[in-house]
């Protein structure tokens, strides 16, 4: 350090550019001239300095110095890239009026922890999406869906409901091992045909069975 080529403990402010030689552990050090100075990244300062930036710095009584701006990145770079970066909890506020967000290329979200999304309404629009989530509770009153096509794979699956009406033009099913159907009341209406086929046929009724039809075939 060539403390001695400039007096830092001085009883003015004063404002200098720079361009920063390292940033370590919170620390940045700044070259302003022929020195090196070690300073620190003003609260107001968002944008997080990095070697060969030009940075505008303040010099202040004791020895203190402050990164107050990043006024250009390095010239080496190609694709400058910018790095906003606070320590602590960060609070984007908008007393009135929309906050946006845009990207040409596209938008990335990570979280350490928690991701949570709270408004009226919610709006997603994209001609693609993939959602992977290991577990997921939806709580809501009504769900409506309007799908083209739908394909589930899984492994098992429970649902409980009330009351469940469908409604559809084909309907195709295959058991490969057991199908089994508890109720209190069964009732099958076909308006032509109703076929049941199997290698082995039990009928059981602990009172009464009946077969009813203008003509009975067995055998």
């Amino acid at each position: 350090m060539h403390s001695a080529a400039r007096k830092l403990n001085r009883e003015l402010t004063t404002i200098d550019e720079g361009t920063v030689v390292d940033v370590k552990d919170g620390v940045v050090t700044i070259r302003v001239g022929d020195f090196d100075c070690a300073a620190r990244r003003a609260k107001s300062c968002l944008v997080a300095p990095a070697p060969g930036d030009a940075v505008l710095c303040s010099f202040g009584p004791g020895g203190r110095c402050f990164v107050l701006a990043v006024l250009e990145g390095a010239e080496s770079e190609a694709k400058p890239k910018t790095l906003i970066e606070v320590e602590g909890d960060l609070d984007l506020v908008t007393g009135s009026g929309k906050l946006g967000l845009r990207a040409a290329k596209g938008v990335s979200v990570a979280s350490g922890d928690e991701i949570s999304l709270v408004g009226r309404a919610l709006s997603v629009s994209a001609l693609e999406g993939k959602l992977f989530v290991q577990k997921l509770a939806y709580l809501g009153d009504r769900l409506k869906a309007e799908i083209e096509a739908i394909k589930t794979v899984g492994t098992t699956r429970e649902s409980i409901f009330e009351r469940v009406s469908e409604r559809v033009k084909r309907s195709f099913r295959t058991v490969e091992d057991i199908d089994q159907l508890k109720a209190n009341k069964v009732d099958y209406a076909a308006e032509t045909t109703l076929a049941m086929r199997a290698e082995h046929a039990v009928v059981h009724a602990e009172e009464l069975i009946k077969v009813d039809g203008k003509q009975i075939q067995l055998g």
